[in-house]
């Protein structure tokens, strides 16, 4: 769609998918300016079309591809920074958000840097002014990083994995955020099969070529679950010795931040340069245990390696009943005496709805009918601070009809 079509909302049109640049603004003033900015810097595909935050959040959910830059306008809201607040969720790290608006304070800009803003413009709007907040930027520094969350067990058999893509699906589905998934273990994890996809060597790709890392070759490694998860997984050969390279997991994290609201880090192993990698570049870890007393031990062990970051991550203890309960075991509240820790997340025993979920690589049951499934919500909230989901997939207008009531 040309830059030059304006009011395309308006005329019910919709962004093609591919564009560098989308811009939604309130007046037809600065709705010119932007189209006369497009056409000076060459930009072959561009959206540009009046309309309100809403709009832009509908168009940002609904494209697969996202743009370069994207340009907002304000002007009109009450509450800006909660506006912006829910188009940021579907918004991914990698693009440069400008936004415009009305009042000339500072307060408000510095809250809009907080949130990953690359500037804010006071109308009316220039060309001049949109080229120094665009066109000068380098498209690979962005302030908006993602976040990245590490999964490390105890032990093997403690769900580690069960959880970990049950989570991710969530995020992905529910949420609306871009989830890049990746299974360190380097022979053949379980990650994509309990997401119904066929696993790659990508991973390899990725950590055996770390001069070759880009973008580009990221896309080519990464399986597409959905159009909001992907998975980078491996099957190394069972009789060859795998070797990390030091820092090449921390390259490819620090590239997958760019274009990913959250990294799920599934950690094979308790230790050694792989997991103290991991640990590093993590915002959030979570230890993953079961009632047993070598778990309960092991649980405060990696809790205090964990702890002993310079990056301070925030650290949580996942108590999952992985197994049928019996008489003997470590029970919830000497664990959580043992830990001395107050921010223990208990998951239930429900073998039957996680076997077959497993096996047939679906999605858990809804929350109301399965207790594991709502642990999975309320974890969810806890890590994307229990903000509301965006109905991505309802059109907006859907939104001025009226309420006809349940059938």
């Amino acid at each position: 769609m040309g830059a030059l079509e304006p009011n395309a909302l308006k005329r019910g049109r919709r962004p093609s998918g591919a564009e560098k640049l989308v811009a939604v603004v309130s007046d037809a003033a600065s709705e010119a300016v932007i189209n006369s900015f497009v056409v000076d810097l060459g930009i072959a595909s561009s959206h540009v079309a009046c309309g309100a935050l809403d709009d832009a959040v509908a168009i940002m959910s609904a494209l697969k591809e996202s743009p370069r830059y994207l340009i907002v306008d304000v002007s009109d809201s009450s509450m800006p920074i909660s506006d912006l607040q829910r188009l940021s969720e579907t918004v991914d790290p990698s693009v440069c958000v400008v936004v415009i608006g009305e009042r000339n304070d500072v307060g408000l800009f510095r809250s809009l840097l907080h949130l990953g803003v690359q500037d804010y413009l006071v109308k009316p709007l220039t060309v001049e002014l949109l080229r120094r907040a665009i066109a000068s930027t380098d498209p690979n520094v962005s302030s908006r990083m993602g976040k990245v969350l590490s999964f490390v067990g105890t032990r093997g058999g403690v769900g580690v994995t069960t959880i970990a893509t049950a989570l991710a699906r969530h995020l992905a589905d529910k949420t609306r955020r871009r989830i890049a998934y990746v299974d360190l273990d380097p022979y053949g994890g379980t990650a994509a099969s309990m997401l119904g996809i066929a696993s790659n060597n990508g991973l390899m790709e990725m950590l055996r070529n770390p001069h070759r890392l880009d973008q580009q070759l990221i896309n080519q490694a990464l399986v597409a679950q959905s159009d909001r998860l992907f998975v980078l997984a491996s099957e190394f050969p069972l009789n060859d010795d795998f070797a990390l390279r030091p820092g090449a997991l921390t390259e490819l994290v620090a590239l997958l931040k760019r274009n990913y609201h959250y990294i799920l880090l599934d950690l094979p192993e308790r230790a050694g340069g792989l997991v103290d990698e991991a640990f590093n570049a993590s915002a959030m870890i979570h230890v993953v245990a079961d009632h047993s007393v070598q778990s309960t031990r092991e649980a405060a062990r990696l809790c205090r390696f964990a702890e002993g970051r310079d990056s301070e991550p925030s650290v949580q203890v996942l108590l999952n009943e992985s197994r049928q309960s019996v008489t003997g075991r470590v029970n919830s509240a000497d664990f959580v005496t043992a830990l001395a820790r107050g921010s223990i997340c208990s998951l239930p025993y429900e073998p039957q709805m996680l076997a077959l979920a497993e096996n047939l690589g679906e999605p858990l049951a809804e929350a109301q009918r399965s207790p594991f499934a709502a642990e999975i919500v309320t974890l969810a909230n806890a890590i994307t601070g229990g903000e509301v989901a965006v109905t991505a997939r309802q059109p907006w207008y859907r939104r001025l009809l009226p309420n006809r009531g349940a059938r």
